[in-house]
């Protein structure tokens, strides 16, 4: 079995331990909205949240060093 599904399998298996053990619901407030909402789901879509903004950046990064190699792909060509 590759490591990378390993991995992922236990990090699967300790965010479910992790959100079983922590259901107590939490006041939170946000500028003028409060909600009242399980600690586990704060925490997951904070988890979330950071992983999309993660692969955003990511992405960018890789967006750009693309261009940048294919720029200087087209200068380094000769012009007819």
């Amino acid at each position: 079995m590759p490591v990378k599904t390993i991995v992922f399998i236990v990090l699967a298996i300790l965010i479910v331990i992790f959100t079983i053990q922590n259901t107590h619901v939490v006041d939170i407030q946000f500028f003028v909205w409060k909600a009242s909402i399980s600690r586990a789901l704060v925490l997951l879509s904070t988890l979330f949240i950071g992983i999309i903004l993660g692969w955003i950046i990511t992405w960018a990064g890789y967006s750009r060093r693309k261009r940048k190699e294919r720029e200087e792909r087209n200068q380094r060509r000769p012009t007819i």
